[in-house]
This record gives structure tokens, C-alpha cells and sequence, in this order.
């Protein structure tokens, strides 16, 4: 057995790669950034990383995940204060186009204008389209 084998027999590997510039500090960070209503790739920006370098922190670092989360969740109530201040008070021009535009792409489970609609025939089942043709000669 080699010397420098733990006692479990297993050689720990060093994990090989750039050294992480996560740190702590951004879980506050992130929220700060997303409650004055920047996005998450716009905190990327602050901080001088990729999203895809955030998009792995979250994946390697469950507090730095949950304080995402909450981010997200501080953005939402920016842009919502922004929303009531516009409708109170007016706001520029386009104003109101860019928080609806940003409610409904931040928030589409609260803020979508759609709906989804369903239709059955008898008991659920699918339903049944039929076409008649009728002749122009046809006196029905």
C-alpha cells in the first residue's frame, strides 16, 4: 500500500480545476442587487462572473441557492412597488409597458394573461367534429 494512502486504502484525488471565486458574502450580495430590480445575470455583471458561473454556484452552494431564491422573490416586490408607484403617480413614457413586460416574464404564474381552454365531449371524452356539406340547391 502506498504511504500516502489514507487508512480507508482510497488516495484522495485533489479535484483538479480553477479554484472557486465563490464567496459567502454573495448570498447577501445577490439579494441586495435583485431587491433594487436587477436580474440574476445582471448580478452576474456586478460581480464580474458568467451565469453560467451562477447557474453552478447555486448547484454547488445551497445557501447561495436559497438566497437566489429570495433574490428572485425581493425583484418581484421592486417591480411590483414600481408598478403601484406608476399606476398612482404616471410614469414616462413606456414606463408602464416595461414593468408589465417585466411582471409578466418575472412572475408568469401571477402575472399571465392567458388562459388555457379545455374542451370535452361527453364523460371527458374527446371531442367530435363533424362537417356537413351542404349543396347551395338544398332547401334544409
Amino acid at each position: 500500500m502506498a504511504e500516502d494512502a489514507p487508512k480507508g486504502g482510497a488516495v484522495q484525488k485533489h479535484p483538479g480545476g480553477r479554484p472557486s471565486d465563490y464567496k459567502p458574502e454573495y448570498c447577501d450580495r445577490v439579494i441586495e442587487a435583485m431587491r433594487a430590480g436587477f436580474s440574476l445575470t445582471a448580478f452576474a455583471g456586478i460581480i464580474g462572473v458568467s451565469r453560467a458561473t451562477i447557474n453552478n454556484w447555486m448547484d454547488a452552494h445551497p445557501e447561495f441557492l436559497e438566497a437566489v431564491s429570495c433574490a428572485k422573490a425581493g425583484r418581484l416586490l421592486h417591480w411590483e412597488e414600481a408598478a403601484i408607484r406608476v399606476a398612482k403617480d404616471g410614469g414616462g413614457p413606456g414606463s408602464a409597458t416595461l414593468i408589465v413586460f417585466g411582471l409578466k416574464n418575472m412572475a408568469p404564474e401571477e402575472y399571465s394573461d392567458t388562459a388555457k381552454v379545455e374542451h370535452s365531449g361527453p364523460g371527458g371524452s374527446p371531442l367530435v367534429t363533424r362537417v356537413e356539406l351542404v349543396s347551395p340547391d338544398d332547401d334544409s
